[in-house]
Order: structure tokens, then C-alpha cells, then sequence
């Protein structure tokens, strides 16, 4: 009953119009210290922005300042609808390689059980630690949910190049992650 977004989220601008911060590698402190929602995409290589996306800290995709950053038509997920998913296809031990992209263009390998047989295709797009640095480009993805746990953390969904298990798990908002949208 789910209708995913194909690929990771692109965008510079709020559902409102406003501006998202874009913070670059040259700036990592501001990036450590960023609370209003900020957007970057791997070591600021446009052809890697193209092919994994951008990543997002957890306060751009807060939307309780009703500046949604998914369009108009869909929403970030809950930790809930991401559950739903897993469920769908058969639980957290398999669902990463499921919603994995075949092959090894965007993964450091193809592990057994990596099937893509949802149409999610995620890639390997790695991740913003909270220091601003980027790491694990072809071998992880990590997709944040709306929902938080704590003051300082919310939920996440990751998979990697080496297992067909998607972690469930909560971290720093400071983080840039992947997002993917939902059909509202």
C-alpha cells in the first residue's frame, strides 16, 4: 500500500520556498554546529550529488516548522511506515537486501540475498558524519525518518554492502542522511 520515491532527494529549497543551508566541506564546523536544517551531497562532487543524491541533517527534515522538504503529494516517513516496509518484505534480516540495488556500479560488493525485488534501489550513497566529514560512499545507505527519539536523537534505517539486514537504530541529529519520500 506504499508508494516510495526511486531515488534519494535532490532538493534545495523547502516545500514553502525557502532556502535549505548548503554547507560544504570547507565549512564542516558550521555543518557541527547547524540546527535550522542544512544539505550537502558527498565531498561537494556534483556527479556524486547526481548519482546518490544529497544528504540531510535531521532539522531539515523536522517538519514541525511546517517547512516540509519532501514535495507537494508526499511525506518523510515515520520510524512506523519504514516498519511497514521491513514487514512487507519479510522482516529487518532480509528487507536491506531487498530495497539494495543489484551489482556493483554503486556498491563496494553484492552480497547474497541483494535482490532489489522491491524497486527501492538504494545505493551506497554513505553518510555526512556529525563532524561534517563523509565516509562510506559504496557501502552503507542511511535513510532518516521523521520520527525522533530524544531532544538530540532520531530514528534511522541503514543497510550495507556486506549484510541483507536493515538496521534499525537512533543518532545525533547532527548527521546528514540520505531521505527518501513516501506517497502521501
Amino acid at each position: 500500500t506504499q508508494n516510495w520515491m526511486a531515488e534519494n532527494l535532490k532538493v534545495t529549497k523547502y516545500r514553502n520556498g525557502d532556502n535549505i543551508t548548503h554547507i560544504t566541506t570547507n565549512s564542516n564546523s558550521d555543518w557541527t554546529n547547524d540546527t535550522d536544517g542544512a544539505y550537502g551531497y558527498y565531498n561537494d562532487n556534483t556527479t556524486l550529488r547526481d548519482t546518490y543524491g544529497m544528504v540531510y541533517n535531521w532539522y531539515a527534515v523536522d517538519n514541525s516548522s511546517s517547512r516540509y522538504i519532501c514535495p507537494e503529494g508526499w511525506h518523510l516517513p515515520t520510524a512506523d511506515e519504514y516498519n511497514v516496509l521491513s514487514t512487507y518484505l519479510g522482516g529487518n534480516t532480509v528487507a536491506g537486501g531487498k530495497m539494495k540495488e543489484t551489482g556493483t556500479d554503486h556498491w563496494q560488493s553484492e552480497q547474497a540475498g541483494t535482490s532489489n525485488s522491491s524497486g527501492f534501489t538504494a545505493r551506497g550513497a554513505g553518510y555526512r558524519h556529525k563532524n561534517g566529514t563523509y565516509g562510506f560512499l559504496n557501502q552503507t545507505f542511511v535513510f532518516w525518518t521523521v520520527s525522533y527519539a530524544s531532544n538530540s536523537t532520531a530514528h534511522y534505517r541503514a543497510g550495507s554492502s556486506h549484510t541483507g539486514t536493515l538496521t534499525v537504530n537512533s543518532i545525533n541529529k547532527e548527521y546528514g542522511f540520505s531521505v527518501r519520500c513516501l506517497e502521501d
